[in-house]
């Protein structure tokens, strides 16, 4: 009895350490103007109809891949803006591990990106992102 309870709790930990990999935390997130600023300044803009990208490589020497997200009112009310923002976070935080080390991300969202589903908006960020050769998954 003993011992299974110890191998239980050994596997709780194990998994509990696998989800935190996958967690958006307050570091690889935008937040400050000026990182925002030098993306938009600095950074390579993949555009399509859907959505644009704006992908900024630092050289900080930090492997910390971080997300903004802008998006506008001609999206659509709150909670199409809201969800729009929440898929687009969902795609970054399942897929950073796959993107280049020390990349700052903006989503700058459209009208047309509120009208996608979850699957087609991540095949849509994922083709852009492969195309600039930025990102290194099979997706």
């Amino acid at each position: 009895m003993q011992n299974s309870k110890k191998c239980l709790e050994n596997l709780s930990f194990k998994q509990s350490e696998n989800n935190k990999l996958f967690t958006l935390t307050y570091s690889e997130r935008l937040h400050i103007q000026k990182d925002f600023n030098k993306v938009f300044k600095n950074g390579l803009k993949l555009e399509n109809k859907k959505i644009k990208i704006l992908a900024y490589k630092r050289n900080d020497g930090n492997s910390l891949r971080r997300l903004g997200l802008v998006t506008s009112r001609k999206v659509g009310n709150a909670v199409i803006r809201n969800r729009t923002k929440r898929r687009l976070r969902e795609i970054f935080r399942t897929n950073k591990y796959l993107l280049e080390p020390s990349l700052d991300l903006i989503f700058i969202s459209k009208p047309e990106t509120s009208l996608l589903n979850y699957s087609d908006l991540k095949k849509v960020v994922l083709v852009l992102l492969k195309n600039a050769k930025l990102y290194m998954g099979q997706d």
